[in-house]
C-alpha cells in the first residue's frame, strides 16, 4: 500500500471526536468517478462520527440522481458562506482533481484551507500542495478511493463498506472506463470491481444510467451534431462543434454531448477525436479521445488542460468555436507527421 493511502487515512481518522468538518472538492462539470469518489469517502467518514460534506459548484446533474445520494451530504457553495464554512473546516480534500481552478467557485474553499490533501488519477494533477495520492496509471479515482476506506478499515477494525459506497465506487470505475471497454482497464480495475460487486453494487442499474438512456433531445442533438463532423490527416482525426444554436434548435441540455467524443472516436480509421463545445457563457470546452499513438494529455497540456493518455480536455475564453477548432488543426499537424 502506498506511503500516501497511510498519510491521507492518518489525516482523515485524527479527525475523530471534533467537531471539525471534512470537506471533499470533486471537480466541475460533475461526472461518475469525481462525485462517486466523494460521495463513498464522506458516507464512509460520517459512519466514523467525523463530520464531512462535499462542496460543489453545481447541483448533482439529473443523469447522476440515480446513484441516490442525500442532500445533506452535498451544498452547493455559496461565496456569502465563505466564513461561515471555514470556521468549521478541518481538512479539505480533492478527488479526481487537484486545483482550486478545477472545482468552481467552491474552489476558493479549497484554496483558504490549512490542511489539504489530493486523490486523483489526472497525469497533469497540479501542484504539490499538501498529501497527495496520485496514481496516474489507474483508471479511476475510485479506485484510489477503495484503497483509503479499506485502509480505514483496517486501522478502525469497523466494517465500513455498504452497498451504497460500493455502487458509488463502481458507478466511477464504470464511468472512467467506459463500462471495462477502454485501455486503461487493467486487472486491479477488475479486482477492485468484484470487490465492490461482492459488497453490493449493481453494475446492470449503472450501466444503463450511465450509458444507454437516452432522450429524443439527446437523440436530435446527436445526429446534428454527427452529421457536421468532419475528418482531417487521412481520417485519422475527427472533429465537430456542438454550438448554442444546435442546443437551442433541439431543445437539448449542454449535458446531452456528454458520449459523443467517444463515438467520433469509434469511427474506423479515427486515431484521435475532438469534440468543441460552446458554453452559454462564452467558454469553448474541448473534449479529447484517442487511441495509441495519440496522446490525449499531452495535446490538452499545450492548451492549459489536461487528463488521461486517452481521455483529456481543455477550455477556453475570449475566442470562437472556429477559431479554437483552427488551432486544434494547427497543432496537431505536429502529433501527425507523416500527414
Amino acid at each position: 500500500m502506498s506511503e500516501s493511502v497511510y498519510a491521507i487515512v492518518e489525516l482523515l481518522l485524527s479527525f475523530r471526536g471534533k467537531n471539525k468538518e471534512i470537506q471533499v472538492f470533486p471537480h466541475i462539470r460533475l461526472d461518475g468517478d469525481c462525485i462517486g469518489s466523494a460521495a463513498a469517502l464522506v458516507s464512509t467518514l460520517r459512519k466514523l462520527g467525523i463530520p464531512s460534506k462535499i462542496y460543489l459548484d453545481e447541483p448533482i446533474p439529473e443523469r447522476l440522481l440515480f446513484l441516490g445520494i442525500l442532500p445533506d451530504m452535498c451544498e452547493v457553495f455559496d461565496t456569502d458562506k465563505l466564513e461561515e464554512n471555514l470556521a468549521v473546516q478541518g481538512a479539505a480534500i480533492a478527488v479526481d482533481c487537484s486545483e482550486a481552478g478545477r472545482m468552481g467557485n467552491s474552489g476558493v474553499l479549497f484554496s483558504r484551507a490549512k490542511m489539504t490533501a489530493v486523490i486523483d488519477h489526472h497525469v497533469s494533477s497540479g501542484e504539490s500542495i499538501g498529501t497527495r495520492y496520485v496514481v496516474p496509471h489507474s483508471a479511476s479515482t475510485a479506485e484510489l478511493v477503495l484503497h483509503i476506506i479499506r485502509q480505514i478499515e483496517e486501522e478502525t477494525s469497523e466494517i465500513l463498506m455498504d452497498p451504497f459506497i460500493a455502487n458509488c465506487l463502481m458507478v466511477g470505475i464504470q464511468s472512467d472506463t467506459g463500462r471495462f471497454s477502454f485501455q486503461n482497464t487493467t486487472p486491479e480495475t477488475l479486482r477492485a470491481a468484484a470487490d465492490l460487486l461482492e459488497s453490493g453494487a449493481n453494475v446492470f442499474v449503472n450501466a444503463y444510467n450511465l450509458f444507454d438512456v437516452t432522450s429524443v433531445e439527446r437523440m436530435k442533438l446527436i445526429s446534428k451534431a454527427l452529421a457536421s463532423s468532419k475528418m482531417f490527416f487521412g481520417g485519422r482525426l475527427a472533429l465537430t462543434i456542438v454550438t448554442q444554436d444546435m442546443l437551442r434548435d433541439t431543445n437539448a441540455s449542454d449535458a446531452a454531448a456528454d458520449g459523443l467524443v467517444s463515438s467520433l472516436r469509434d469511427i474506423e480509421g479515427v486515431v484521435a477525436s475532438f469534440v468543441i463545445r460552446e458554453s452559454d457563457d462564452g467558454e469553448i470546452r474541448v473534449n479529447i479521445r484517442s487511441r495509441e499513438p495519440f496522446d490525449s494529455a499531452a495535446f490538452a497540456e499545450l492548451f492549459g488542460g489536461g487528463g488521461h493518455h486517452r481521455a483529456a480536455g481543455f477550455s477556453m475564453r475570449n475566442q470562437s468555436s472556429n477559431e479554437v477548432c483552427k488551432r486544434i488543426l494547427d497543432t496537431a499537424g505536429s502529433f501527425f507527421p507523416d500527414k
